[in-house]
């Protein structure tokens, strides 16, 4: 049986993200038990990250969604790729830029 312990947590794009979405990353770190009926045996496994796009109900401020969640070193190899992938792919949980348009 493999033990995720929860070592690291943290918002990202805190000020970047419309209201009720929240980039979180996480870091855990594994063990994997196996017991065999007397004694436990506990191995240590590679660490593991993950960055998820949370999605806040705004009629219930108890209840989230997961829109995304990436896991580092799988398809993106760094937390600054899923940033990057973020910004291009999921555009419309963070804060719209004012772009200033010439008059006349």
């Amino acid at each position: 049986m493999i033990v995720k312990d929860l070592v690291e947590t943290r918002e990202l794009l805190t000020d970047e993200t419309n209201e009720n979405v929240f980039v979180v990353y996480e870091r855990f770190e594994n063990v994997d038990c196996q017991c065999d009926g007397r004694n436990l045996e506990e191995i240590e496994c590679d660490p593991e990250e993950m960055v998820q796009i949370l999605l806040g109900n705004p009629e219930s401020a108890d209840s989230l969604k997961s829109v995304k969640t990436y896991q580092v070193g799988v398809v993106f190899s760094s937390v600054d790729a899923i940033i990057k992938d973020i910004y291009t792919n999921y555009r419309d949980y963070l804060k719209k830029d004012d772009v200033l348009v010439p008059l006349g």
